[in-house]
């Protein structure tokens, strides 16, 4: 699973409070608060979902691309 948000910008709140500080794509997809920002902006779950996974994507192509040391995720 891709992570989308890196914990320095995101804080644990709702279902997975406790479990770590990211939310997968799968769990943004699910959690009420977003369904309900999305609803209000008229945004569906497949366009959410396409943008989420293309900016993983380009996140992971840039990460590769750093010379940063990996994280391991």
């Amino acid at each position: 699973m891709i992570a989308l948000f890196s914990s320095e910008y995101c804080c644990p709140v709702g279902a997975t409070a406790g479990k770590n500080d990211e939310l997968t794509i799968t769990e943004a997809l699910h959690d009420p608060l977003i369904a309900m920002v999305m609803r209000a902006d008229g945004v569906t779950s497949e366009e959410f979902k396409r943008l989420l996974e293309a900016a993983a994507r380009e996140l992971k192509a840039n990460l590769a691309n750093s010379s940063f040391p990996s994280t391991g995720g």
